[in-house]
């Protein structure tokens, strides 16, 4: 069981009015339209199955030599992440995956993807990877994935700061220092409160939980929160470190959610708890359709591989607030819990062939990757874990 410190604060809350790009669906010539399935009402033991089968499909993509799927560096991150998910509340049916697939990937996939201690020249990339082994020590109990996940945060928290003056703090996304952007700061927020949790006095006391504080006060003062509650993508380094109305991205929207959830354990404040509701609600009501399927906007056709990953860290987060929050109204609640047995439902009846899921939730299905593949079964273990 978690240990948690009980720390009060006072937090001053404000968030900065920027620019908000919420969905706009495509013309109707782009989306086949969901059968009536969609409608069938689906059991916990369904998306049981459902996820099992595309799990299986999904192993037909991994290499063993290497570590990875599909050779892909953070997805395969966030593969082990769902991974876990799974695991977590059906161990049964994921065991004979992931028992031999955890170790795998942590003693072969820094070594052939040439990053070793999985340190590379992306924080967020890394910070995948801490997020990962975090999740898997929660699962296994087995202290040598979250010595690694700590090992591998220290690159981050090394370079927390460095950016321009005008942006007062912050991670640099990459090493070349091209951009002070959401995702990697929201990882790091989100990976210090976890091992805030895990390790509340080691390496000293406060260690973790500083340094998430530090960046939950940084990330709300950046004002890359927009005024209807939706995460930009950056800052533009060019004015001042001011929001950029960069695109608005599933993922940013979902990252940030179990950090804030768990600086609610750590500190016993709800309002962290709160915004992720917020935050949460925002995205359903902005970023899905009419059937309450979710969807990026570069859909049908635009998205490359990484966008390809976004929606499922969404519904991830969203089966981690319905499960772990210690704030939750009852009609949120329900919202949460019928966005991902809706999506989970397109999914397995318009997106699915031969247990291959595609990009589209709503369908029509497309070729899948291990990223539309593992991003789908976020949803899927999703709907499994709160049904």
């Amino acid at each position: 069981m978690l240990r948690f410190t009980i720390r009060l604060l006072a937090v001053l809350f404000t968030i900065n009015v920027s620019y908000a790009l919420p969905y706009e669906a495509p013309s109707s010539s782009d989306f086949h339209p969901l059968t009536s399935r969609l409608n069938r009402r689906a059991t916990a033991l369904d998306y049981v199955s459902y996820a099992t089968a595309a799990i299986d499909q999904m192993q037909t993509w991994y290499s063993a030599s290497t570590g990875l799927w599909q050779n892909a560096w953070w997805t395969s991150a966030n593969v082990i992440t769902m991974l876990a998910d799974f695991q977590e509340y059906f161990p049964d049916k994921a065991e004979p995956t992931t028992n031999s697939v955890f170790p795998t990937t942590l003693s072969n996939a820094p070594t052939s993807a040439g990053n070793p201690g999985f340190i590379n020249g992306f924080y967020d990339d890394e910070l995948w990877w801490v997020l990962a082994w975090i999740k898997v020590f929660d699962v296994t109990g087995d202290q040598q994935y979250l010595d690694t996940a700590a090992t591998i945060f220290e690159d981050s928290k090394n370079a927390w700061g460095t950016t321009p003056s005008a942006c007062n703090g912050g991670l640099w996304w990459d090493k070349a220092h091209t951009s002070v952007n959401a995702v990697a700061n929201e990882l790091y927020l989100t990976a210090a409160a976890k091992l805030a949790n895990r390790r509340p006095t080691t390496p000293s006391g406060g260690y973790y939980y500083n340094e998430a504080i530090k960046a939950y006060n940084w990330f709300i003062g950046s004002g890359m929160i927009n005024s209807q509650n939706l995460i930009n993508d950056g800052l533009d380094l060019a004015n001042d470190c001011v929001n950029n109305g960069g695109p608005v991205f599933t993922y940013n929207q979902g990252i940030i959610l179990s950090g804030l959830v768990e600086l609610t354990w750590a500190s016993g404040d709800s309002s962290y708890n709160e915004l992720a509701n917020t935050l949460a609600v925002a995205t359903i009501n902005n970023m899905t359709d009419s059937s309450g399927v979710l969807h990026e906007r570069c859909e049908p056709n635009g998205c490359t591989p990484d966008l390809e990953q976004f929606k499922g860290i969404f519904g991830r987060n969203i089966q981690f607030l319905y499960n772990r929050a210690t704030v939750m109204p009852a009609d949120t609640k329900t919202l949460y819990q019928s966005f991902l047995q809706k999506n989970a439902n397109a999914i397995w009846a318009d997106d699915q062939i031969n247990n291959q899921l595609g990009l589209v939730w709503s369908g029509p299905s497309q070729s899948a990757t291990i990223q539309t593949q593992s991003s789908a079964l976020d949803a899927i273990v999703g709907a499994a874990a709160v049904s």
